[in-house]
């Protein structure tokens, strides 16, 4: 870690509050969870009535605040906030959220699964000694709803093929275009899937199961409405719920190709790539408009201001959008050590990937792209809000693709106008000169978002300096390799702070935004990120070997020709300056 770099965290406690407008108060609904699972206890929302003569605007000035909750497992308030990096990009460091869709403290072949979050990588508070088996459910759907209550749609229920090459029962949620579905697993962890990984779930006498939490594997002898009735190879028949239901990808291909789902059972999914209704009278003259929202860790009113902000986007009809790996649809690929673990099955899934780390990370320029094909209903063009320039992925990425960003007064004063104000005057600077302590200014495109051509060609934006384009990059750190938290699902709180009608893209990848996402979107051909710089493929050509360790050079001397070895601090400054730097 270069000597300049240090650890920010990120303010991200906030009090839970909601607010009511000059205009209305914020219809404020509640949002559609699935049958399967209960309702949290919310805290009560208690009214105050706006003074009889106001001057101000702003929805945010009066705000209605949350009574404490009368359970007891929501006895402490919870933290609330944007999802933001954990650790400052300065340091080189992210932090990424441990896998896992298993029962926690058993060993079988699916992954474990721990409470994990998607809004901001908040800590939840645990009860000790629970496992999914024995926790109560809680999971609330991806993407927000319109004030309004509305009857949630009849569960489609799947099998669904899991990471880690087993099929999971599961309810389908939602669906975002082209072929993604949400699958709320039985045990409440969450993951996105296409149509060819699911089936219809419906059990028969004759199939092969295993028993995820015991590891046995037997035939169907028996389907009753809650569990089946199983013969193993040897000893006596068991009983097995649905919740630790497992199927190898081998035998689902054999038994279960005429189970496959059709157009007429998904055709009732809900579509979240839509943007729903507005709340009742709000203006929705920023509809269309994605924002992306980060801040400096350091920043005390950040708190306040996030709650400015959400009301100021519930009113004019903004999109909340929590991640680039949101904003992006991602698809890189994990290389595992063959000398460990067990053999892969057909589909080339490493059947016991969940139990131990991937040796590195590959992605390459073609697999990322924008998340959503452009018509009327979508977003038409994105921007980066934070309270002042700062070096945290979200940022970095920004620059790198030539998205504006902008201060989060753009937002509010465009609320108190009653019209989307021009965004040029609200540009931060791009970053700061090291050597010369100067702030440098942004490249973008002064009419951002004006074509639907800007989102569609992301990621080949001419008017962003490609630090890296056309290169093979090889980033080596501790913590460069994307962990996946599929669990980043389901635990937004949103709506129980009072933003139902926030309108939110989010959970749609199982990895967060980091360096090698950086890196990628600098213009780099191709990233590799390793933990291990001997994990590296010794055959696999790279231009470039970017290290997070500040003492690379005595360790990992550089070649005098060809690969070129150099710090993050170097890629970071070059990504400022718009140009690649001489290697220090």
């Amino acid at each position: 870690m270069a000597p300049c770099d240090n650890q920010d965290q990120e303010m991200t406690e906030m009090v839970p509050r909601t607010w009511t407008s000059s205009k209305r108060k914020a219809n404020l609904g509640v949002e559609g969870e699935f049958s399967t699972k209960r309702r949290r206890k919310g805290g009560k929302v208690q009214a105050t009535e706006p003074p009889a003569r106001r001057r101000s605007t702003r929805p945010t000035r009066n705000r209605r605040s949350l009574a404490e909750s009368e359970s007891e497992e929501d006895g402490d308030d919870e933290d609330f906030h944007i999802k933001e990096e954990d650790a400052v990009t300065e340091s080189g460091e992210e932090s990424y959220m441990t896998p896992g869709p298993a029962t926690t403290g058993e060993t079988h072949p699916k992954r474990k699964r721990t409470v994990a979050t998607s809004v901001p990588r908040k800590v939840l508070k645990k009860e000790s000694g629970q496992t999914p088996a024995n926790r109560t459910s809680h999971c609330r759907s991806t993407a927000s709803v319109s004030a309004k209550k509305v009857n949630p749609l009849p569960l489609l229920r799947v099998l669904a093929l899991y990471t880690d090459g087993y099929w999971y029962p599961g309810s389908v949620g939602d669906f975002q275009k082209p072929d993604n579905y949400k699958i709320v697993y039985d045990d409440n962890s969450a993951e996105w899937a296409r149509t060819g990984s699911m089936r219809r779930l419906e059990v028969r006498v004759g199939d092969e199961v295993t028993n995820s939490k015991t590891n046995k594997s037997g035939t169907v002898k028996e389907v009753k409405d809650d569990m089946l009735v199983v013969s193993p190879s040897s000893g006596p028949n068991f009983d097995l719920s649905y919740r630790y239901l497992c199927i190898p990808c081998d035998k689902v291909e054999a038994q279960w190709e005429d189970r496959e789902l059709t157009r007429t059972l998904l055709a009732g999914i809900n579509d979240t790539s839509r943007q729903p209704a507005l709340p009742e009278g709000a203006d929705g003259f920023l509809r269309g408009c994605g924002i992306i929202i980060t801040s400096n860790p350091t920043a005390l009113a950040w708190n306040k201001e996030k709650i400015d902000i959400f009301a100021s986007m519930i009113e004019n009809g903004a999109t909340l959008i929590e991640d680039w790996s949101d904003a992006l649809q991602i698809s890189g690929t994990y290389v595992y050590d063959k000398g460990k673990g067990k053999a892969k099955g057909k589909k080339g899934k490493d059947k016991d990937a969940g139990n131990r780390k991937p040796k590195s990370w590959k992605i390459t320029k073609d697999q990322a792209r924008w998340f959503e094909e452009l018509d009327k209903g979508s977003i038409q063009r994105v921007f980066v809000l934070a309270d002042t320039v700062c070096q945290k992925p979200k940022y970095l990425i920004a620059l790198a693709l030539g998205v504006p960003c902008l201060s989060t007064n753009w937002m509010t004063d465009s609320l108190q106008e009653r019209e989307a104000k021009d965004w040029n005057r609200y540009l931060l600077p791009k970053g700061i000169d090291a050597p010369h302590n100067v702030r440098l200014s942004q490249s973008v495109n002064l009419d951002w978002g004006t074509v639907p051509e800007h989102l569609m060609n992301l990621m080949d934006n001419p008017y962003a300096h490609k630090v890296f384009a056309g290169k093979s990059v090889l980033c080596v750190g501790d913590d460069y390799i994307p962990e996946q938290h599929e669990e980043r699902m389901g635990t937004n709180n949103y709506g129980e702070l009072g933003f139902e009608a926030l309108r939110t893209i989010r959970n749609r990848s199982n990895i967060t935004s980091g360096v090698a996402l950086i890196i990628l979107a600098m213009g780099a051909s191709q990233v590799t990120a390793v933990a291990n710089f001997q994990d590296a493929n010794k055959e696999e050509h790279f231009d470039f070997v970017v290290f997070k360790d500040p003492k690379w050079r005595s360790k990992h001397p550089t070649p005098k020709e060809g690969t070129k070895h150099a710090s993050w601090a170097w890629a970071k400054q070059s990504l400022i300056r718009g140009q690649m730097l001489p290697v220090f």
